[in-house]
């Protein structure tokens, strides 16, 4: 038997898929995990892609057998390889299944130009389990509990719809507008988010997704945590190039609905870190070179900040910093060494000649 290190290696075989959706014993699969353990996430990815296919390709064909059924998939998927464009039908899979796509079923998962909106999300999730929508036509925030605890804080003209229950793998919402999320921490069940075009994945931390769908951009900023942002239309972890962005705080990513581009940037007012007690907010240095100022800015705000440590060896200043924004702080060193700094991916770049 072939290597099996991707998902596509466990579909090619027609013992795996038999195994999986006609219960036939096969000593071989259900022994795989405690034989390699190492595989146990793509098997299990495997066997969730392999059942999602199967109901989908039922649910059109009610009236073939399972031999047939499996026969239209496997047609379809080798169509999908060659062509890299999926059909239609295994393109509701896309957004109805991100949690197994994200794996990384093939080269890519391209969808029609048609633009990804919500009442399409809702309905297509609908097929399988009943949404509660909530709307907020107030002028503040409401705030949503759900069953895990998790916090939701819809801003106005914004409305979210989530399941009573959530399902056993995952937790998944449909965003409209713009909230902020607290989301309850389960290692085992991750959350996510879906907001027109992208899917936000966490396992529970706090940020905020503004997805109106009349807005050029789509933007989740992160709080705390850590999150995974991806484009809905090119899903797939086995190429870097797609498998999206991972943001941590301080950072948001912009999704470019025009271009379809996601890139990520500073959030426009960076906070000092959570974990970051109050009294260390308040910073003074006296005659310390400048390079441990920043680095205890870098740390303070858990953001990069770049500087050529050579050129400022020199360079020695004596400061105090309170509870100004961090551009306030960077400005005021930048004019202390005679330098100035830019932002680029997320990161600060300081730029100077040095002191004499």
């Amino acid at each position: 038997m072939k290597n099996l290190n991707t998902v596509q290696d466990f579909l090619d075989h027609d013992s795996f898929i038999l195994w999986v959706n006609q219960k036939e014993e096969n000593r071989f699969w259900d022994d795989f995990v405690l034989e390699y353990p190492e595989k146990a996430e793509i098997f299990n990815e495997a066997i969730q892609l392999a059942k999602s296919l199967y109901e989908i390709e039922f649910d059109l064909n009610p009236n073939l057998n399972e031999h047939k059924i499996w026969k239209n998939i496997r047609l379809s998927m080798n169509e999908a390889k060659s062509a890299r464009v999926w059909p239609t039908h295994l393109l509701k899979l896309a957004a109805l299944f991100i949690v197994v796509l994200s794996a990384g079923l093939f080269a890519w998962v391209y969808q029609p130009t048609k633009s990804i909106n919500y009442t399409d999300l809702v309905s297509s999730f609908e097929a399988k389990n009943k949404l509660i929508e909530v709307k907020n036509t107030e002028t503040k925030p409401i705030m949503i509990t759900l069953e895990d605890g998790s916090k939701i804080h819809l801003s106005k003209n914004s409305k979210i719809s989530y399941p009573i229950h959530f399902e056993k793998e995952s937790r998944t919402v449909f965003l409209s507008g713009e909230a902020f999320f607290d989301i309850a921490k389960n290692p085992k069940k991750p959350f996510f988010v879906y907001s027109n075009e992208i899917i936000t994945k966490v396992l529970g931390t706090s940020f905020t997704i503004k997805a109106f769908e009349k807005d050029a951009h789509v933007t989740v900023s992160v709080k705390t945590g850590r999150v995974n942002v991806y484009n809905q239309r090119r899903i797939n972890v086995n190429d870097p190039e797609t498998k999206g962005i991972i943001l941590i705080p301080n950072q948001k990513g912009i999704f470019n609905r025009e271009t379809e581009n996601l890139s990520k940037a500073l959030v426009e007012m960076p906070l000092p870190l959570a974990n970051i007690e109050i009294k260390n907010y308040n910073q003074s240095f006296d005659e310390v070179p400048v390079g441990q100022v920043i680095n205890s800015l870098a740390n303070l705000y858990g953001i990069k900040i770049i500087y050529h440590d050579e050129q400022l060896s020199k360079c020695v200043i004596t400061t105090r910093f309170k509870n100004e924004p961090l551009h306030d702080k960077l400005d005021l060193i930048c004019q202390l060494i005679g330098g100035n700094y830019k932002e680029v991916d997320a990161q600060i770049i300081i730029e100077s000649k040095g002191c004499k």
